[in-house]
């Protein structure tokens, strides 16, 4: 982000100085070390940088958590209704409160005051208070667009599904709990503050929003810089600056396209904006702005459920991990370069945006884009940036900047732009149609997508494929990394040597994902080339390493356990540490937390799993029955349950229902070479 600094003298600065010695409580002196510095709020911000405080305020940034009040609330209460999933809702005025009364944790209908409200376009949501300090963000929602496109209205964000009192995504369950789930990316200096014990919350803020402090990190030493005269400082009092080096963009080039002029790009913003645009989780309590990203959070790969195998976005993953796959990331472009810090909008409309880098009188026309001028299909985004539905009404773009990709639909069944827009016809027409208009020269040649979607599957040859994928620095980092973390199923030679390779590898990202990728190798081999990385100058990376090798007590194994530490109200927290349990032999303590995480989420198919296969290793195989049975009723189309309940009953000797079982699950994956050779041996 670029901070704009505006000239005043005389009477103006007094005044301003004044008001920032009000508002703001000054630390012992402007050389105060960075970890003491406190928050002071976006009023003493604004004295000095009315502009960018006038735009913020209008943001979703500013308004993405609000007391609920009359000027807020945009949903309709004057005794509306709305029944979904056969539960009936009623949003009402009580004593000048906003109530709603629907089904609660019990399955009773009951009355629940909104608290505050949760964004504001293109729907927005409400907190009802719990017992336990809780805020649960309710599952009904209000449609904030205009009437003519559909909005106005009350709508369920689960349609068609039966969500009772119990099931996680119920709004009175943990996926709707804002302390763990909202508050890091909607409030500003949030501490948590779980009780494990009580199993209750005391969750504080600085602000109730987003406000300066979220991205610039506390200021009380900047205050003191700037009430001190501003003497001479780069940091300005803060921990890092926010700019991104000297340079500038160059003119346009042969391609049309500008270059970065002048050295390497720093990407602070980027760095700053990825904790709350990205899958991740935080590896550290009460998380402040980093330059850092891998310092404190950890991030998803480019993962089954996540993306499609050419890497566009599926699930809710936010930007930044289709963003890094972008050619734009790799010419040096940021967040701030199209999106203007302050006020979060674009920096210009439309194609005008895209016009800042791409020459307009080679690429807005209709010999490039192929489609009637001011039209939809017009449009850069349209066919770079598809668009994808969540939450029912928000659509997002998708940030990989990528060529639509017809032909990988048809092998692979991934969406595709021209599909997206012309659903009435075929991917094999799109195909037709780049390949009339002469643009079809990309169509195949890249094989990343194809490498990835193998690698899901189990399909033979996926070795090599993934080690070739992974050393190709035409790719990018994270699908280089996804690679490596891949190469965790198809272990061999040629895998080994590409994480070798990797271990070695400037980008923390590519260190990571080799890490992930040695997880199923032999001890050994693992500490021989992982411990090294113990001491990674990244905490992501360096608390890998340590996981990877739990027989020796390190100073990143504790931080490891740490970081888990931060979620334990969380099943999966459990899950973890009793795998980590298990694999240094402490088996009643994995016992304690598998079964823990269990009581959070019965239907926590790892945990049945991981439980299962600890009692065959305790010599009580006939225990892990019931687990078994329970994984497979919970999840019917998870192979690893039919895979594991399978072997269970080879074991037993029990061929007949093991065959059953086998034939199923080959039948759901036909390409998983696993099914196919159990089959085979059952066979004989």
């Amino acid at each position: 982000m670029t901070r704009v600094s505006f000239p005043l003298a005389g009477m103006a600065l007094a005044i301003l100085v004044s008001v920032l010695l009000a508002l703001a409580p000054r630390s012992p002196t402007a050389a105060t070390d960075a970890a003491r510095a406190h928050f002071v709020g976006a009023r003493a911000c604004a004295a000095c940088h009315p502009a960018q405080s006038t735009a913020w305020s209008a943001s979703h940034h500013a308004k993405a958590m609000q007391l609920a009040s009359d000027t807020t609330v945009l949903g309709d209460f004057a005794d509306a209704s709305l029944t979904v999933g056969g539960a009936a809702s009623r949003f009402f005025r009580r004593d000048g409160k906003f109530v709603v009364q629907t089904e609660g944790p019990d399955g009773k209908p009951a009355d629940f005051e909104i608290l505050y409200t949760f964004g504001v376009a293109p729907l927005q949501q409400y907190l009802v208070a719990l017992p336990g300090g809780r805020l649960q963000a309710l599952s009904l929602a209000w449609d904030a667009r205009p009437r003519p496109q559909g909005g106005q209205r009350w709508f369920g964000l689960y349609p068609g599904q039966t969500l009772p009192p119990g099931d996680p995504l119920h709004w009175t369950g943990r996926n709707q709990n804002w302390n763990f789930m909202c508050a890091e990316c909607h409030s500003t200096g949030v501490a948590k503050n779980y009780d494990a014990a009580s199993d209750s919350y005391a969750t504080s803020w600085s602000e109730v929003n987003v406000a300066c402090e979220s991205c610039h990190g506390p200021a009380s030493r900047h205050v003191d810089w700037a009430t001190a005269g501003r003497l001479p400082r780069p940091d300005k009092g803060f921990a890092f600056a926010l700019h991104g080096g000297e340079g500038s963009w160059g003119d346009f080039d042969a391609r049309g396209i500008r270059r970065w002029s002048g050295p390497p790009r720093a990407n602070p913003s980027e760095e700053v904006c990825a904790p709350c645009h990205s899958r991740r989780r935080p590896l550290v309590s009460g998380a402040e702005p980093s330059p850092k990203f891998l310092d404190t959070h950890l991030p998803e790969f480019l993962d089954d459920g996540l993306y499609f195998p050419d890497g566009q976005i599926q699930d809710e993953v936010f930007e930044w991990g289709s963003f890094q796959q972008s050619r734009m990331h790799a010419a040096g472009v940021t967040c701030a370069d199209c999106h203007e810090p302050h006020g979060a909008s674009l920096r210009a409309p439309g194609n005008a945006l895209c016009a800042q880098c791409h020459d307009p009188a080679r690429f807005d026309r209709a010999e490039h884009h192929h489609h009637a001028s001011d039209s939809a299909g017009s449009q850069c985004a349209s066919c770079h940036m598809p668009s994808r539905t969540y939450m029912q009404v928000h659509v997002r773009h998708d940030h990989g900047f990528r060529l639509p990709r017809p032909d990988l639909s048809e092998k692979l069944g991934t969406p595709n732009a021209c599909n997206a827009c012309h659903a009435d016809k075929t991917p094999r027409w799109a195909v037709q149609s780049l390949r009339d208009w002469g643009a079809a020269s990309r169509l195949g040649e890249d094989r990343g997508a194809e490498t990835v979607a193998a690698a899901r599957q189990g399909a033979p040859g996926a070795e090599k494929a993934l080690a070739a994928l992974a050393s190709d620095e035409r790719q990018s980092v994270i699908l280089r990394a996804t690679a490596l973390s891949l190469l965790a199923r198809a272990p061999g030679e040629a895998a080994l040597n590409a994480l070798t390779s990797g271990l070695r590898q400037d980008s923390p990202l590519l260190r990571l994902g080799a890490l992930r990728g040695l997880s199923p190798y032999d001890p050994v081999i693992r500490e021989k080339l992982g411990a090294p990385l113990r001491d990674d100058p990244i905490r992501a990376v360096r608390i890998e390493a340590g996981r990877l090798g739990p027989d020796h007590d390190s100073a990143a194994l504790d931080e490891w356990i740490a970081a888990e530490r931060l979620a334990e109200e969380r099943p999966e927290t459990h899950l973890n540490l009793g795998a980590l349990a298990a694999e240094r032999g402490k088996a009643p303590e994995a016992e304690a937390e598998f079964l823990e995480a269990l009581a959070l989420e019965p239907r926590l198919v790892p945990a049945l799993l991981d439980l299962a296969d600890l009692y065959r290793s305790l010599g009580r195989d006939l225990e892990a029955e019931a687990p078994l049975r329970r994984a497979v009723a919970a999840a019917p189309d998870d192979a690893d349950a039919h895979y594991a309940l399978a072997l269970w009953l080879v074991r037993q000797k029990r061929l007949a229902d093991a065959r059953a079982e086998v034939r199923e699950i080959a039948r759901q994956r036909p390409g998983d070479a696993r099914f196919g050779e159990l089959l085979r041996l059952l066979a004989r």
